[in-house]
């Protein structure tokens, strides 16, 4: 079985089958120190509070559990010892809203909910519970649980990776595969060694593509629909810090402030436009949190996919994330001001988006539109797919394995995912 894109959806994908005792071959394109990609860095937002049956929060919750077995796996065939907070980093989820968001917050609100939260409407009631100092027109909610915080992309895949390969599997890095046809028994993949610039073909029984933004044209043989189906967007991201100078001069109260103030969803405003993400990216050398944010809706069109990444950001997309920065931390009463943050990093992301923004994991569709059982797309998954990485994984095996989870949610969330919405919205 071959997948195509070793990211945090192919290598969840790749490390469930290989455990569950299949052949697996996982190309990806980059070396193994990743430079590029949505999976790229330390840390994405990791949260479970959600109203009832949300299938966001189940996602998140069962990928907690794929990875407690990954760690266990891990643990149990080599000497180095792991744990689970390599991966998660725990830590108050903030969402900071706005009162005409107020219906979110009273369907968390259920007799069945189980997370703990604490919720301030009014400004006394935020500086009375967090410490903050908001406007009238705001409303904070603070979720409290184990694992909830940011998950680590770049260490998940390590450890998948090295979980793929105890298990005598394959992952093979710098293959970039440039051609799919679909042949009697399969599938014929032609990739080419980034390094020697040898062209190589592997026929694969089964297939799954996980190749987020090149999954159109990737798929144009043996799947042309997905071409029109996902649109690859620019989100750019700023990494930011308070000077080294003003940072020295914060007391260990507020240093503290900062850091259980992040991860943070913040639609204060109450437009998508003006709603941000922001997390601890890392923590630097000198000890300054490093405050990495985007907007989820602050996207642009593509010129060319090969370059984007490397596309720098402007002024106006600087000015944006430090303004955003310094409205949050003065919120925490942190008193700092628009001189006191400077820009770390800047990177160019790609969000691949569907129509309806609700990702795919799927088989693909015959002409006769029928499920095509040797071909399973992982697509869409920007913006929901950190969280819940080992949990769509798990779904993409079942898929080609022709299983049918136990789990009754586990396949009520594969049947909003999965073909089925396919055919009806498309």
């Amino acid at each position: 079985m071959v997948i195509i894109g070793g990211g945090l959806m192919g290598s969840s994908a790749a490390w469930q089958l290989a455990n569950a005792g299949e052949d697996v071959l996982l190309l990806e394109q980059q070396d193994s120190n990743y430079e590029y990609g949505s999976s790229l860095g330390e840390a994405r937002i990791a949260r479970s509070l959600g109203p009832k049956n949300d299938k966001w929060s189940y996602l998140h919750n069962l990928t907690v559990e794929e990875v407690k077995v990954l760690i266990d796996f891990l643990n149990n065939k080599s000497t180095d010892q792991h744990h689970i907070s390599d991966i998660y980093r725990t830590s108050p989820m903030t969402y900071v809203r706005h009162l005409r968001q107020l219906n979110r917050i009273e369907a968390i609100m259920h007799p069945e909910q189980q997370d703990s939260f604490q919720f301030a409407r009014t400004p006394e009631e935020a500086l009375a519970k967090f410490g903050m100092v908001i406007p009238d027109t705001t409303i904070v909610i603070k979720e409290y649980k184990e694992h909830t915080g940011t998950i680590n992309p770049q260490k998940l895949i390590q450890y998948t990776h090295m979980a793929i390969r105890l298990l005598g599997q394959e992952v093979q890095y710098d293959s970039k595969v440039t051609n799919i046809t679909r042949i009697e028994d399969g599938f014929e993949v032609t990739y080419s060694d980034k390094k020697s610039g040898d062209n190589l073909q592997v026929k694969a029984k089964k297939l799954i593509s996980a190749a987020g933004p090149w999954t159109g044209p990737l798929l144009s043989e043996v799947a042309s629909y997905m071409d029109t189906l996902i649109n690859p967007q620019r989100v750019f991201l700023s990494f930011l810090r308070i000077n080294p100078e003003r940072y020295k001069d914060l007391n260990a109260t507020e240093k503290a402030h900062i850091m259980d103030g992040y991860p943070l969803i913040n639609s204060s405003r109450g437009t998508r436009m003006g709603s941000n993400f922001s997390m601890i990216e890392k923590i630097g050398s000198d000890g300054i949190p490093v405050i990495k944010i985007g907007g989820h809706f602050q996207r642009s069109n593509i010129d060319n996919l090969q370059s984007i990444w490397q596309k720098k950001l402007s002024q106006s997309e600087i000015d944006w994330s430090m303004s955003q920065v310094l409205q949050y931390l003065n919120m925490q009463r942190i008193d700092i001001d628009a001189a006191d943050i400077e820009l770390v990093d800047g990177y160019s992301c790609v969000y691949s988006l569907t129509r309806t923004e609700v990702p795919f994991v799927s088989y693909g569709i015959k002409t006769d539109t029928s499920p095509d059982k040797d071909l399973v797309i992982m697509a869409g998954l920007s913006g929901v797919g950190g969280k819940g990485s080992l949990a769509y994984g798990k779904m993409a095996a079942f898929l080609v394995l022709e299983d049918v989870p136990s789990d009754q949610q586990l396949r009520a969330v594969m049947d909003f995912l999965s073909l089925q919405r396919i055919l009806n919205v498309y």
